[in-house]
């Protein structure tokens, strides 16, 4: 680590160092064969105006090294969060296209794009479409084609930044020659808009809060019909199942046609929006070099600094031809909660994993119960979720299930899913699932979420795997009250070593809390007794165990 680097100051996170951790995902800085170096000054060229084929003209800053007659790599980060934003401090979500002052230096031209209908870039915002598709790709050929770019292109930043890398990717234009889409959901419907089923509500209104701020009170749009309407078709919730719709603007169903080199990546605490598109993205993109890293969350969070170090062995190896080590020893890295310590592995999920079962039980009464290797007698526990009492808004009441205090530490990594028989005195209603490490002194750590509403049940077999059931979410099968059904709900991947003396904790509950992030999820408000069914022929949790 370079003696200039202090980490989680976030006063030096806009640095040839950026203070920011992790940069790497190793326990230990990887040996690098060549790197670039931070050599150059920064030239700027801002508030181009960069003509579309229709005529648009889209809005560039432009920051690249001050070197005459030396040509370049281009880094392109394109989104409709405000060109101006991504060279500032400022802490927010949408701080997201990376660190200039990292990258130029190094011998990288950075490019940052206002989408079109966004801040100062014209015409009609399409929310990452196909008019917007084609843009990225226009914006990649201009980038190739300038006189101080070399002919080779890459991409940089996260989250939406991300999201364009993948569609760029799928066109396949030829100066693109890698990618790092760092936090990228690739499901619109099952990992953004409808988890289980169930209206991410309460995420939409903060990204729309945020896009709100950004442009309509900026005065600097001519044309808000684009946003607009994005907006209402979003808050609407018109699209209650999946299909074209979503499909749109996911790169789901069109990751087997990138053919670059792609490292996908994320961090564990994002499981209720971009982890699992990491996992999508390393099953269905095969055959060009991949890597993935899933580790904790960076520290400061924005603007976004994290991997940068990492990102620079990917371009320099890919876009600059130097021999950087990154493609030495395992794809995949990940960090295991519990022990705090990355591990590298060659597949995901692991093939050393056992599949295991913890089983619902614990006396029949209250709302506590137990989770054990072996199924007990036959019971069930009941709880009332009624949306006019003041507990519901906290996301009570819940059921709580916890084993005994572990005699020796159990390792929980990969796929994992709730077997719930359960009935409910309503038509409909919504099952969260929560999967915490209870510490000696009860305090908890969340790890992972699951969710499905009750009338989005159907599995369709031909496309589900052990911890992975498939829901198709085409239709609405509504229950017959108090009648048992299963329920078969997938948890969002995780990986965490429960120590000795820690305990599982899974909690079960038909609503989310006000005042917690997980209540983003636009619970059902109906009243209803909720009984889930425990021990023989009951209940279970389904787990990737890996053997010490």
């Amino acid at each position: 680590m370079n003696a200039n680097f202090i980490p989680n100051d976030p006063e030096r996170v806009r640095n040839i160092y950026p203070s920011v951790t992790p940069q790497w995902p190793f326990n230990q800085p990887p040996k690098t064969r060549e790197s670039s170096q931070p050599i150059y000054n920064i030239q700027s060229d801002t508030n181009l105006k960069i003509m579309m084929r229709d005529g648009i003209r889209i809005a560039a800053d432009v920051f690249r090294p001050s070197s005459s007659g030396q040509k370049f790599p281009a880094l392109l980060a394109i989104s409709p969060y405000t060109k101006g934003l991504q060279s500032t401090n400022v802490p927010i979500a949408q701080n997201e296209a990376g660190i200039t002052e990292f990258w130029v230096p190094r011998g990288y031209a950075h490019i940052i794009v206002d989408s079109r209908g966004t801040n100062d870039s014209e015409g009609k915002f399409n929310n990452r479409g196909e008019i917007e598709q084609q843009d990225f790709v226009e914006l990649i050929y201009w980038a190739a084609n300038q006189s101080w770019c070399d002919g080779t292109v890459g991409m940089v930043g996260c989250s939406y930044f991300s999201l364009v890398q993948l569609l760029s990717a799928k066109h396949q234009p030829e100066p693109l020659k890698a990618i790092f889409p760092y936090d990228a959901w690739t499901d619109r419907y099952r990992h953004l808009f409808y988890p289980g089923g169930i209206p991410q509500t309460g995420y939409m209104w903060m990204w729309f809060s945020a896009m709100s701020n950004l442009h309509f009170n900026s005065g600097r749009s001519n044309d808000l019909s684009g946003l607009t309407e994005m907006m209402e078709e979003g808050m609407g919730f018109e699209n209650p199942f999946d299909g074209e719709f979503h499909w749109k603007s996911s790169p789901q169903p069109f990751l087997d046609q990138i053919k670059i080199p792609t490292y996908l990546g994320s961090d564990w605490s994002f499981y209720w929006d971009h982890l699992p598109g990491v996992f999508a993205g390393w099953e269905k993109i095969q055959g060009p070099p991949k890597r993935m890293l899933v580790g904790p969350k960076p520290s400061p969070w924005r603007p976004f600094a994290a991997y940068h170090q990492e990102t620079l062995r990917w371009y320099d190896q890919w876009l600059k031809g130097m021999d950087t080590g990154v493609m030495d020893g395992p794809p995949i890295q990940i960090f295991i909660q519990g022990t705090n310590e990355w591990r590298g592995e060659n597949e995901w999920p692991l093939s050393k994993a056992e599949w295991k079962k913890l089983y619902l039980g614990g006396p029949d009464s209250g709302l506590e119960g137990t989770l054990t290797d072996s199924e007990e007698n036959q019971s069930e526990r009941s709880y009332t979720n009624d949306p006019l009492s003041s507990e519901w808004r906290y996301g009570h009441p819940r059921l709580v299930y916890r084993t005994e205090a572990l005699s020796e530490p159990i390792e929980i990594t990969g796929p994992l899913s709730l077997h719930l028989v359960a009935h409910s005195s309503a038509e409909d209603v919504d099952w969260i699932v929560y999967l915490l490490d209870e510490s000696p002194d009860g305090t908890t750590h969340l790890l992972t979420r699951g969710c499905l509403r009750a009338s989005h049940r159907e599995v369709d077999i031909s496309q589900s795997k052990p911890g992975r059931p498939w829901h198709p979410h085409d239709k609405k099968i509504l229950l017959t009250p108090n009648q048992i059904e299963v329920f078969e709900i997938e948890i969002v991947p995780t990986s965490n070593v429960f120590l000795k003396d820690h305990r599982i904790r899974l909690e079960i509950c038909s609503c989310t809390s006000a005042v917690k992030r997980v209540a983003y999820l636009d619970t059902l408000a109906v009243k209803a007794k909720n009984t889930v069914m425990e021990g023989q022929n009951g209940s279970y949790l389904l787990y990737s165990s890996i053997p010490s």
